[in-house]
């Protein structure tokens, strides 16, 4: 038992000599996963991401203002692939954008992406086809927004009658195309863009339903646009020279 007991202080000492270089070596260890972890978070890779319903060189130029850090990187690059051949409200991603930047910033690029590239909500539009013309005629009649738009176009054009040739509602989600008169016919799309002024984004075609050999396009335009706002989409001169179409446009919720 004595010598047993000889042996406790020796033990103690052992222990306490073999302690710190343990205790050094789970430090090293902490230490070089941290380097190796803030070495991944900085080196730069390449990564592919689909884009099903932002413009494309919009949600660019969108990841370049929030994260304004990836410019500063000498190795940052984005390309635009598969651009072109997409319509509005295609499940199918109209696009991708390669991107070149760190796993920071990656992270980010994804959560943005994730929060504002989604399917535009319904919305009701009203579209009113006028014919201006040089007679004066008693007024189409229009609701008050619309009447304030027409009104604002009087002062610019030489007309001096406006007569309402056919109206419609139409509720789409992305992509319509839509009747009117007799004789015309309208497509358009739309898109909600990434800034909360003039969220809505369209493209206009007004065209003849009776043209022979080929479809001639009246107007043909893109604009932007609030909600519950009236705009004069264009003015073609398909008729004489003293007569002229005209398309009004209100969308709402």
């Amino acid at each position: 038992m004595r010598r047993n007991a000889a042996l406790i202080p020796l033990l103690v000492v052992l222990l306490a000599l073999l302690a710190p270089p343990a205790m050094a070596k789970k430090q090293k260890a902490a230490d070089e996963e941290t380097t190796t972890t803030t070495a991944d978070a900085s080196r730069t890779m390449w990564r592919l991401y689909a884009v099903h319903y932002l413009d494309m060189r919009e949600a660019g130029l969108l990841l370049e203002e929030r994260i304004p850090e990836m410019l500063m990187d000498s190795n940052f690059q984005i390309r635009y692939e598969g651009i072109g051949g997409h319509r509005p409200g295609e499940t199918k991603p109209q696009g991708y954008l390669r991107i070149m930047t760190d796993a920071g910033s990656h992270e980010r690029i994804a959560e943005i992406l994730a929060q504002v590239d989604q399917p535009p909500a319904t919305h009701v539009f009203h579209i009113f086809l006028l014919k201006a013309k040089d007679d004066v005629a008693d007024g189409p009649g229009l609701p008050a927004g619309a009447e304030a738009a027409l009104q604002e176009l009087r002062a610019l054009l030489p007309f001096k009658g406006y007569e309402l040739l056919d109206s419609t509602l139409v509720r789409s989600s992305g992509r319509a195309d839509v009747s009117l008169d007799s004789n015309y016919a309208i497509e358009f799309a739309f898109r909600s863009g990434p800034g909360k002024e003039k969220p809505l984004q369209l493209d206009f075609l007004l065209y003849s339903k009776l043209a022979n050999g080929g479809v001639p396009r009246h107007m043909e335009t893109s604009f932007s646009m609030d909600i519950g706002e009236t705009v004069v989409v264009g003015t073609s001169r398909p008729f004489e020279e003293d007569e002229a179409l005209v398309v009004l446009l209100t969308a709402s919720e």
